[in-house]
């Protein structure tokens, strides 16, 4: 008996084909086994998909062993995103992670005061970020487990004293960084990497701007790697330009928010869902239930429609602050 799959199984199937982490090789599986149709053409089929679906959460559940030094760099993820802060000794890093967080971390006038990796909870309008302040970056030296922990991070931010020449800090992290394999990206799309390579969306931060010599730094970092990141002046202990920096962070992370609505009723603008840039009506049905997918008819949405509840397919892409009401 042939198996007749649908196209919103083969889609799910191409997604699941390019999916590159764990996570979300379960996502597409999922809305796989939801929309495979039930009849004995598929029977074998829908075997091998629990199959695999079991492998896959045993996959993510195993832990790998590591060193004492490198458990320290083991943050387990929290909120919307995890950002890592980078920086070179008395950059302010700890400062503005302090700042941003309210959660503590030890500042001092000397360089090294941050230990050992920090999180701290960053609030934007209606969602929780993760940042994550680290110990000061050091020519030559790696601390154990920070690679790690970049690569399974959303995105980094580079905080420079203006004050003494920014350039060579950014080109001194960069160099690091491509020791660790990590290329940094801002503007425009990420480049080719070769294999065991990794990219991370990076914004710059001139930290200290409020000091004496602060705006000939900045000038500088802007004429070098301006068209390359995108550059922000902000002053930690002055607050300046601490709002922007939280608008700018949650830009960085690529992901969109979007609410949902029962017929007849408002919507609930204090719990977004939050997706990938480029998602779809389908993946918001999956983030609330995997079965909404195989039941889901149509929908209706307001904010990027052409008019207020315009009926859309469930291949429709969501944008920032849509509401979708969904019919199933």
């Amino acid at each position: 008996m042939p198996a007749n799959l649908t196209p919103q199984y083969l889609e799910a199937e191409a997604k699941f084909k390019q999916a590159k982490t764990t996570p979300e090789k379960i996502k597409a599986l999922e809305v796989m086994m939801a929309v495979i149709p039930k009849h004995k053409g598929t029977e074998k089929l829908r075997g091998q998909l629990k199959s695999r679906m079991a492998k896959l959460k045993e996959e993510l559940q195993k832990k790998p062993t590591i060193g004492k030094a490198e458990q320290a760099y083991n943050i387990k993820r929290e909120g919307v995103g995890q950002v890592v802060l980078l920086g070179l000794p008395n950059s302010g890093k700890s400062s503005l992670f302090s700042q941003v967080t309210h959660a503590f971390s030890e500042v001092g006038e000397y360089p090294f005061t941050t230990q050992k990796p920090i999180a701290g909870m960053m609030k934007f309008e209606n969602v929780q970020i993760q940042m994550v302040d680290t110990p000061p970056i050091q020519l030559d030296r790696v601390e154990p487990g920070l690679s790690n922990l970049i690569r399974t991070s959303d995105a980094v931010l580079l905080i420079v004293d203006l004050t003494e020449d920014p350039v060579f800090q950014i080109e001194v992290i960069q160099e690091e960084l491509r020791r660790m394999k990590i290329e940094m990206v801002g503007k425009g799309a990420t480049p080719p990497l070769e294999v065991g390579w990794v990219s991370r969306k990076a914004l710059i931060l001139g930290n200290k701007c409020d000091r004496e010599g602060a705006m000939e730094g900045y000038r500088a970092i802007s004429t070098r790697f301006g068209e390359t990141f995108p550059i922000l002046p902000i002053s930690a202990k002055g607050e300046m330009n601490i709002e922007e920096l939280k608008k700018e962070v949650y830009q960085l992370l690529g992901i969109i928010r979007v609410y949902t609505k029962a017929p007849g009723k408002d919507p609930d603008l204090t719990e977004p869902v939050v997706l990938k840039k480029g998602s779809t009506v389908e993946d918001v049905a999956l983030s609330i239930h995997k079965d909404f997918v195989a039941k889901l008819r149509y929908a209706r949405i307001w904010g990027s429609g052409k008019f207020g509840g315009q009926m859309v397919r469930r291949d429709h892409q969501v944008n920032e602050g849509d509401v979708i009401e969904l019919h199933i």
